[in-house]
C-alpha cells in the first residue's frame, strides 16, 4: 500500500477515518511530537511567536467555518475579536469572574452576535451581505470603545495573568504555548468531526449548490444562522484568549485591517479547510516579522523602515491576489491537486485532466 495513497474504503467504519492514508497519520504523528519538543529547541522569542500563530489559527478556523464551509463572505471578524476580548475584561475587572467562566462568556457572547449579524443572511448575498458584517463590526468596535473610553482608560484595558485552575497561573510564554497547543487540538479534532457530521454536509451543500440543497430539504436559514452562530462563537473565544495573552485590551486594534488579515488567511492556506488555516494563519503572522528581518539584514533604506505598514499591506495585497488567480484553493488545494498527485503517479508523469468539447 502506497504511502501517498487513500485506501479504498470496504465498510462505513474504513470511511470515517479521520486521517485517511498513512502520509497523513505519519505527518500529523511527527507534528504532535514536534510541537511537544519544540520549547526545549527554540528561544523564548520563536515560543511568543509561535503563541501568536495559535492564537490566529484558532480564529482562521472560525472565520473558515463561516466562509469556507458555508460560502458566506464575512468581514466582522475583527468585531468578534473585539467583543470576545471586552467580554472577558469587563467580567474580570467589574465582576472578577474566574477565567474558564470568562472564556464560556465570550463563546456565549460571540456566538449571540453571530446569530445577529447571520440574521441578514437570510436576506442578502454577495457584496450585500459582506457590508452587513462590516457594518456589525463597526457597530461592536463603538461599543467597545465607548466602554474603554467612559472607563476613562487610555491606550488600552489591562487584565492579569489567568488561574486555569489546580495552582497554575499562566505567567510564562511556555505556559502558554502548551496552553494555545491544548486547546487548538481539541478546536481542530472538533471541527474536522462537525465537517463529516450532517451540519458540515449541509453546510458545504450551501455553499456549493444552495438552490439544490434547498429542493433536496436542507433548512437554509437554519444552517446559515447556525454557521455564523458557531463560527463567530469560536472568534469569540481567541479575541478572550489574545486578550489575556497580551494582557491589555484596545478598541484601537481591532481595525478593518484585522478582519482582512484574517481572510488573508484562509485564502493563503485553503479555503474551506481546516489545515488550511493552519497553512495560512503561520504565513500571515511570520510574514511581517520576516519582512522586518529582510529590512534589518540587508540594511534598506531607512524610508523603508518608516513606511514599513504600508509595505507590509501591499505585501498581503499582492499574496492575495496571487492565490486567488493562480491557486484560489491555497495552499492545501495546491498539495491535493498538484503535489500529492505527483507523488502517487511518481515516477510516471502526471498531468491533470482536462475536460474538452465534442
Amino acid at each position: 500500500m502506497s504511502l501517498w495513497k487513500t485506501p479504498i474504503a470496504s465498510n462505513y467504519k474504513k470511511d470515517m477515518v479521520l486521517f485517511d492514508y498513512p502520509l497523513l497519520r505519519i505527518w500529523v504523528g511527527s507534528m504532535i511530537v514536534l510541537g511537544l519538543i519544540l520549547p526545549f529547541l527554540t528561544s523564548s522569542y520563536f515560543i511568543h511567536l509561535m503563541n501568536l500563530c495559535f492564537l490566529a489559527t484558532l480564529g482562521a478556523i472560525g472565520l473558515n467555518i463561516v466562509t469556507g464551509y458555508t460560502g458566506l463572505v464575512s468581514l466582522g471578524t475583527g468585531g468578534f475579536l473585539c467583543a470576545g476580548a471586552f467580554i472577558a475584561v469587563i467580567l474580570n475587572i467589574e465582576l472578577h469572574t474566574p477565567f474558564w467562566v470568562n472564556i464560556i462568556a465570550a463563546l456565549i457572547g460571540g456566538s449571540i452576535l453571530g446569530f445577529i449579524a447571520g440574521l441578514p443572511a437570510l436576506r442578502l448575498k454577495g457584496i450585500y451581505l459582506l457590508l452587513s458584517t462590516l457594518a456589525i463590526h463597526f457597530i461592536i468596535v463603538y461599543f467597545c470603545g465607548r466602554y474603554q473610553i467612559l472607563k476613562g482608560y487610555i491606550g488600552g484595558i489591562p487584565i492579569s495573568d489567568p488561574n486555569i485552575g489546580a495552582g497554575v497561573v499562566l505567567n510564562t510564554t511556555i505556559k502558554w504555548y502548551y496552553f494555545l497547543l491544548a486547546i487548538l487540538i481539541m478546536v481542530t479534532i472538533f471541527c474536522l468531526n462537525v465537517e463529516r457530521t450532517h451540519i458540515g454536509r449541509a453546510w458545504i451543500a450551501l455553499r456549493d449548490r444552495d438552490i439544490v440543497a434547498n429542493i433536496l430539504g436542507v433548512n437554509i436559514g437554519y444552517y446559515k444562522l447556525l454557521s455564523f452562530t458557531f463560527s463567530s462563537g469560536l472568534i469569540g473565544v481567541a479575541g478572550c484568549l489574545t486578550a489575556y495573552y497580551v494582557h491589555f485590551v484596545a478598541y484601537e486594534e481591532f481595525t478593518i485591517w484585522t478582519s482582512v488579515i484574517y481572510l488573508a488567511m484562509i485564502i493563503i492556506g485553503g479555503i474551506g479547510s481546516i489545515a488550511g488555516s493552519y497553512f495560512g494563519a503561520f504565513i500571515v503572522t511570520f510574514l511581517p516579522y520576516f519582512l522586518h528581518w529582510i529590512v534589518e539584514s540587508f540594511r534598506l533604506p531607512t524610508r523603508m523602515e518608516l513606511y514599513f505598514s504600508s509595505v507590509e499591506q501591499a505585501v498581503f495585497g499582492f499574496i492575495m491576489i496571487l492565490f486567488l488567480l493562480v491557486e484560489p484553493m491555497g495552499l492545501v488545494g495546491l498539495w491535493r491537486l498538484k503535489v500529492r498527485p505527483y507523488f502517487e503517479l511518481w515516477p510516471f508523469k502526471y498531468r491533470r485532466a482536462i475536460a474538452t468539447r465534442r
